[in-house]
């Protein structure tokens, strides 16, 4: 009953044995309204069939045959068109059938809204058939029984045909046998449930391997019924080909980044964390054990945000020298990175390129060494010490700060030289420079200005008093004994400096004076210092009072 409530047909439900109304729906009561009178639960179909005779028109002219007619069909129970009839202007077609729980449905029908259904029906067949032409993927639409119904131009054409060469025909008949039975296997399901599919499937066409996207899913027809299935085939195998040759070409770029002898890594721009990295950069950060690595391993979050700024600004950001110490790194290194900005999975990123430089800048230290230091002591060097001067010569002047010069020349070492040989005469050098370092150690420098002569500098250390106890302690190194594979090497040295304020100082001057008080040392004894005074060069300030 509740199906007869729901349903459009106006359906007379019939007691099989004794062919009494059992129920009449909404749809029949609202279409015979004149015969209401008979369209009531126990009234007998012989009734309504007289009332048909009387109030209306059988459709063959013989009211008496057409009751008869329809009487043995309807008690027969089975599906049979019955006598049509004219209520009115209406005119009504009418067949019985069995209904719900073993009754007799008589189903009536209106002629006039049937005819327009009909034509509804091949409007909205049109307008399908115009729908699917104008859409670019290939569409067809096929029914229980395999037959292409309707389809486009693109489905046709997928096989080399015309539509109207296609339509009526079953699948099998224009397409390569094993893609018609893989589309058949798909929709059996379709056939029976409503539902959709969809697969990525592969076939042979014209003898080459093509791959498709197939879609399709239940196609019901006016009555809410399974009618067909109604599908698409589009040719991705161009596509797939551009992906595999795409996905080849970022394995071999893949491939040559990880050979590759320079860091590359890709990070996140908001987090920071590394999308991808090759091992060069791994190694050179010391990444192998970190989970989720990010550029905080490089960049302080100040100068990161720096950084970005500068590479926004100037659209990359080139040869940025880092130094690198992480805990599990025996030694510092120094890294030369670039950062450039990059679109990577979808989200703002920065590419790095990385390369160690930290044998670079050791060489380059090793030839700063080189260019400033004694090779054999490691002491400051004449150029070294000279520049030294010239800076705290600047800095010194206009103010009352004390500095001393301290020159240091050895005793005896030519005659060690001559009867010892070079070795035990450049292990004196160096033993030398090592004595110097532990007394002068308040030294603003120490240099080995050539051969055995040496100096240093102190800046606001104290004045004569204080220098004096610096030159005692300088002496008491130097005349330590020197012994060389247990052979005392007889040196010792002389030692003269210059004490003065660095409010007028000149520096060469200065030198001169310490040079001129060890030469006075040297000449009064040796192994002792002097300390430079007027009195040294009298001619020189004769005139002075």
């Amino acid at each position: 009953m509740a199906t007869a409530a729901l349903s459009r047909d106006s359906l007379i439900f019939l007691d099989p044995d004794d062919l009494k109304i059992v129920h009449v729906n909404a749809a029949a009561q609202k279409q015979l309204g004149d015969a209401k009178s008979v369209l009531r639960s126990g009234i007998e179909v012989k009734q309504i069939l007289a009332y048909l005779a009387k109030n209306g028109e059988f459709t063959d002219g013989d009211p008496v045959s057409a009751v008869r007619t329809a009487l043995a069909a309807i008690s027969s129970g089975k599906h049979t068109e019955l006598p049509g009839f004219r209520m009115g202007k209406t005119l009504f077609l009418w067949h019985c059938d069995t209904g719900p729980g073993n009754t007799i449905a008589l189903v009536l029908r209106d002629d006039g809204r049937a005819q327009e259904l009909v034509k509804a029906l091949a409007d909205h067949k049109t307008f399908i058939q115009h729908l699917i032409d104008v859409l670019p993927a290939p569409i067809y639409l096929k029914n229980r029984e395999n037959v292409v119904t309707r389809c486009n131009g693109a489905f046709a054409a997928l096989f080399g045909l015309e539509t109207k060469a296609v339509t009526g025909k079953q699948l099998a008949e224009i397409a390569p046998e094993s893609l018609a039975q893989t589309i058949r296997d798909h929709e059996a399901p379709l056939q029976k449930e409503e539902g959709e599919v969809r697969d990525e499937i592969s076939f042979v066409l014209d003898d080459v391997e093509r791959t498709a996207l197939f879609a399709a899913a239940t196609l019901k027809g006016p009555s809410g019924a399974i009618a067909g299935t109604i599908g698409s085939l589009i040719d991705v195998t161009s596509l797939k080909q551009a992906q595999a040759e795409v996905a080849e070409a970022s394995e071999r770029l893949t491939g040559l980044l990880e050979t590759a002898p320079i860091g590359v890594g890709i990070s996140c721009r908001d987090s920071g964390e590394f999308k991808f990295f090759n091992s060069t950069f791994s190694q050179m950060l010391g990444l192998e054990n970190d989970k989720k690595p990010s550029d905080s391993v490089l960049l302080s979050e100040r100068y990161r945000k720096k950084s970005l700024e500068d590479m926004d600004a100037l659209g990359e950001l080139q040869d940025v020298e880092i130094r690198l110490r992480r805990p599990e790194m025996a030694d510092a290194r120094w890294l030369k990175t670039s950062l450039e900005p990059l679109s990577f999975e979808g989200e703002e990123a920065v590419l790095w390129w990385t390369s160690d430089i930290t044998k670079q800048k050791h060489a380059a230290r090793e030839l700063q060494n080189k260019a400033n230091n004694d090779e054999l002591t490691g002491l400051a060097n004449r150029a070294r010490f000279m520049q030294k001067l010239e800076q705290c010569e600047s800095v010194l002047r206009g103010t009352d700060t004390p500095a001393a010069i301290f020159i240091l020349d050895l005793d005896g070492f030519k005659v060690l030289n001559d009867t010892q040989g070079h070795a035990a005469g450049d292990w004196v050098l160096v033993e030398t420079g090592k004595r110097l370092k532990r007394a002068g150690r308040r030294a603003e420098e120490v240099a080995r200005l050539g051969g055995d002569e040496f100096t240093l500098l102190f800046l606001n250390k104290g004045r004569e008093k204080e220098m004096n106890e610096i030159a005692d302690a300088i002496l008491a190194e130097m005349t330590k004994p020197f012994i060389w594979e247990g052979h005392d090497c007889g040196i010792s040295a002389s030692i003269g400096f210059s004490v003065f304020e660095g409010g007028g100082c000149d520096m060469n001057e200065q030198l001169r004076r310490a040079d001129k008080a060890m030469y006075e040392a040297k000449a009064a004894g040796k192994a002792q210092y002097c300390l430079y005074s007027a009195a040294l060069e009298p001619d020189l300030y004769s005139n002075e009072t």
